[in-house]
C-alpha cells in the first residue's frame, strides 16, 4: 500500500508538464469542490506552500471513477505509468481547507492540464491567494467562461481551526490505496486488462 511522500511529489510535479490547536478528530476529511463549504480559509502563507501533484481518475473496483494519485520517482516508469492511465493526467494543487464550522475538506483545482484553458487554473489560483494566510473566501465554478469565482469575507475576527494531523497523513488517509507507485497497482492493472 502507498505512502504519500512530498519530496518526490515536488520532484514529479516539477518534471511532469511543467497545526494548531484545532480539532483532533480529521477522519471525516473528504475531497470536496469548494462551492458548497460555505466561508472556508486554506491552510499557508503563500501558494508556494501548497503540494503540487500529478492525478488521473480511473474505476475502483465498484465501477466508480476516483481521483488516484501517481507518485513515481523514475521518469521512463512514470510515462509508462501515464500510458497505462492513457494518458489522462491532470497536475493538481491539494488546497487544505476548513470551513466556518470547523469542516476540514481538501480541494483539487487543476492547475495545469493538457490542451485545456488556462481560465480554471488562473481563476483557481487567484481564489486559493485570496483564502491563504487565515483569510475567510467564498469560491463556486461559474462556468468555463468564467472559471472559479471568489469573494473575500467583509471582515471578521474568526480564526480557523485545523486539526492536528500533517499534511501527509491526511493525504493517506484521503488516497488510501490510491496511490499510484508502479505498473501493477490494481487500477492500472483493471484500465488495461494486462499486468505489467
Amino acid at each position: 500500500m502507498g505512502k504519500f511522500n512530498k519530496d518526490i511529489a515536488k520532484k514529479v510535479s516539477l518534471q511532469t508538464i511543467g497545526g494548531g490547536d484545532g480539532p483532533s478528530d480529521s477522519q471525516g476529511i473528504e475531497i470536496k469542490s469548494p462551492g458548497k463549504m460555505y466561508w472556508f480559509s486554506i491552510k499557508g502563507k503563500t501558494i508556494e506552500d501548497l503540494i503540487e501533484v500529478t492525478t488521473t481518475k480511473l474505476f475502483d473496483p465498484d465501477g466508480e471513477q476516483q481521483e488516484y494519485l501517481i507518485q513515481v520517482e523514475d521518469p521512463a516508469l512514470r510515462e509508462k505509468v501515464f500510458n497505462k492511465a492513457d494518458d489522462n493526467i491532470n497536475v493538481k494543487l491539494i488546497v487544505r481547507c476548513v470551513n466556518w464550522f470547523g469542516t476540514e475538506f481538501l480541494w483539487l483545482p487543476s492547475i495545469r492540464t493538457k490542451g485545456n484553458s488556462k481560465l480554471a487554473s488562473t481563476s483557481a489560483k487567484k481564489a486559493i491567494e485570496r483564502g491563504l494566510d487565515g483569510n475567510w473566501i467564498k469560491c463556486q465554478w461559474k462556468s468555463n467562461s468564467v472559471g472559479w469565482q471568489s469573494w473575500s469575507h467583509p471582515g471578521t475576527d474568526k480564526k480557523p481551526e485545523w486539526s492536528k494531523m500533517s499534511d501527509e497523513e491526511i493525504i493517506d488517509m484521503v488516497f488510501d490505496e490510491r496511490i499510484i507507485e508502479s505498473l501493477d497497482h490494481e487500477a492500472l492493472i483493471r484500465n488495461t486488462g494486462v499486468k505489467s
